[in-house]
């Protein structure tokens, strides 16, 4: 009974045992089987291949030898031979073989006899040779005389009892070897049968028990999986349905270490400390869990922490600036640039500037950059702002801060020696001293400009607008004071500037007619030197039009030089002449250069032409034109055909 009650609680490792047995002794059986079906399968082959050996003794190698001698007597071409010569090799080739597989078989009986067949078969095979010698010899007679004694039919006398025999015995051999193939083959469809009955149910089984316990296994998941949602965190995603045993309590745990993290880090003043996996998409449905309550309380310490620390940085650096405004209030442009500097500083702007109120032009008030901080400014015109113009002059206009968080690329660039950026805000702040506005503060920075700094602007902006009134009625008085000399010096310095202009206009004027002499002078020489060549010389634009041609090339048409130019080949022949002409000398110049001789009829008188032509870049025209070389060799050619006749 005991026995019976652990074989049932123990009945899927009894199963597992059942079928792993029965698959090694498949697996045994298999390789038996297999070791015999290759032994009968080697056996039967070597008995096909003495039968076929057998087979072609006569029928391949002695059937060639005779029709190789026979085609010899009739023809006498010895490329007839060639099934007797090759017949030769192989009937030795063959009968080696026999005799090895005969050994492999181990039949030493019909080896022996074989001796004597191959006896036979040499004689055969002398007699051949002698039949050749007489075909050699051209003894007809001879080699009809060995041909009556028919050496073959004797031989075949001697192979055929023998041949039979091995024949059948061969056969009996296959027959055998067939028949152990096939009942290996059916053992192991038996075998393969047995596990199939026996490990199937087994399988069954351990399938169900299984599945089984995976059920009960999954539902139990399942409720401690909703318990972690319920009390410690709720990633927000369904639950899934299928979540394996070690991912729940992993998860679990995760929960537990997440919740210790998150204290530790609270505790040693992390306010910036995250709960991993939290996130906009599941904060509701954390509301009431642990980790919902520690986000809570995170973020009230954190807000209580953050008031102190803005309201430290506010002041600290409200006390730096003042010092700076006191020690520059002096100069306004030293007073802009420092508190330009300092403010783009302390907010990490990376980039500012400071417009302050120009009203000096009666009438006509703009607002004037006197102070900026890693700005690329183009040209003076960006210096003058109109009032309403533009973000700085409305905001002067509007007397309000502000904020521009989406910055267009073409507004403004932050730049670097490594390339440009567009910043992520842009902050503008109009400065007021008693509710009037002196100036107005543009800073661009990387990231968004946060409100308690804005307040810092405008706390910081009155020391600007207050030292800014101070250092225009200081800097008023120190220009007036200026002026006077200044404007004496401009003129003593304007009527120099004057003398030595009027100097360089005259020496320029003299150099450039000293050099167009030069260049006329060359152009003269270059031409008397064109016109003394024998060759017909000239220069095309890329409109086929004469640019340029000497004496000779002239008078073949009849024409002055300053006739020619300007002229082309649709002014000397017909057009459809031209025009192949035209179509030639194009192609030239895409090929670049080009010999050849051609007659030439102008006028009723054809010459006959060596001609050169390239493709020539003319610079005064900015085009590439046509270079032609033409050598009259008609007398020449005369001269030939006399000689020659």
């Amino acid at each position: 009974m005991r026995l019976l009650n652990f074989i049932k609680e123990k009945l899927v490792i009894v199963s597992m045992f059942i079928i792993m047995a029965l698959i090694v002794l498949a697996t045994t059986f298999t390789w038996l089987n297999k070791k015999r079906i290759i032994e009968t399968t080697s056996i039967k082959m070597v008995a096909e291949t003495v039968k076929r050996n057998m087979g072609n003794i006569f029928r391949e190698y002695l059937r060639g030898m005779d029709l190789g001698l026979r085609g010899y007597a009739l023809t006498k071409n010895k490329q007839v031979l060639s099934p007797y010569e090759n017949a030769l090799v192989s009937n030795a080739t063959n009968l080696r073989h026999l005799d090895s597989l005969f050994k492999l078989q181990k039949l030493d009986t019909v080896a022996a006899r074989f001796e004597k067949i191959k006896e036979g078969i040499e004689k055969y095979v002398e007699t051949t040779k002698a039949m050749k010698a007489a075909v050699e010899r051209d003894s007809i007679k001879e080699f009809v005389r060995l041909l009556n004694e028919d050496k073959g039919y004797d031989l075949w006398v001697l192979f055929s009892p023998f041949n039979d025999r091995i024949i059948k015995y061969e056969d009996t051999i296959i027959s055998k070897a067939q028949a152990d193939y096939e009942s290996a083959l059916n053992w192991n469809i038996i075998i393969q049968v047995i596990l199939l009955a026996l490990g199937l149910p087994s399988l069954t089984y351990i399938v169900f028990v299984l599945h089984k316990e995976s059920r009960d296994r999954k539902h139990l998941l399942i409720d401690l999986e909703r318990n972690n949602r319920e009390y410690l965190f709720d990633p927000g995603h369904e639950q899934q349905r299928t979540l394996g045993f070690q991912d729940t309590i992993r998860h679990s745990i995760n929960n537990f270490k997440k919740a210790a993290e998150f204290i530790r880090g609270i505790s040693s003043k992390n306010f910036n400390v995250k709960w991993e996996g939290l996130d906009a998409t599941n904060i509701q449905q954390n509301d009431h869990t642990l980790a919902g309550e520690l986000i809570k309380m995170r973020d009230q310490m954190k807000a209580a922490k953050l008031e102190d620390e803005q309201r430290f940085w506010m002041n600290d650096g409200l006390a730096q600036f003042s010092q700076i405004v006191r020690k520059h209030q002096a100069s306004l442009p030293e007073l802009c640039k420092e508190a330009t500097s300092y403010l783009s500083h302390y907010l990490r702007a990376q980039q500012g500037s400071l417009f302050i109120y120009n009203d000096e032009s009666e009438g006509d008030p703009f607002l004037e950059l006197t102070g900026s901080y890693a700005t690329h400014l183009k040209n003076n015109t960006n210096n003058r702002i109109e009032i309403g113009e533009g973000l700085v002059g409305q905001t002067y206009k509007d007397g309000e801060p502000q904020i521009l968080k989406e910055v267009p690329e073409a507004l403004v660039q932050i730049k670097s020696g490594l390339g440009n950026s567009t910043p992520a805000s842009l902050c503008i702040v109009p400065l007021k001293y008693n509710n009037k506005i002196e100036a107005v503060l543009e800073l661009a920075s990387f990231r968004v400009f946060e409100e308690y700094e804005i307040k810092f602007l405008q706390r910081a902006g009155e020391f600007v607008a207050s030292a800014i009134i101070t250092a225009k009625v200081s800097t008023k008085m120190e220009s007036m004071l200026h002026e006077t000399q200044q404007q004496a010096e401009e003129m003593r310095a304007q009527e120099e500037e004057m003398r030595q202009n009027m100097e360089e206009l005259t020496a320029t004027q003299e150099e450039i007619h000293r050099q167009s002499q030069e260049a006329k002078g060359l152009l003269d020489t270059t031409i008397n030197i064109l016109n003394q060549l024998p060759q017909k010389i000239f220069l095309k634009d890329e409109n086929g039009k004469m640019v340029l041609a000497n004496v000779n090339v002239a008078k073949a048409h009849n024409l002055s030089v300053d006739e020619l130019i300007g002229k082309s080949d649709f002014d000397f022949v017909d057009a459809k002449t031209a025009q192949e002409w035209r179509n030639q000398e194009l192609e030239i110049i895409k090929k670049g250069n080009e010999t050849y001789t051609f007659d030439e009829t102008l006028h009723g008188h054809t010459r006959t032409l060596t001609t050169t032509k390239m493709a020539f870049y003319i610079p005064h025209l900015k085009q590439t034109g046509l270079l032609g070389i033409q050598t009259d060799i008609t007398e020449l050619q005369d001269l030939r055909k006399k000689a020659g006749g």
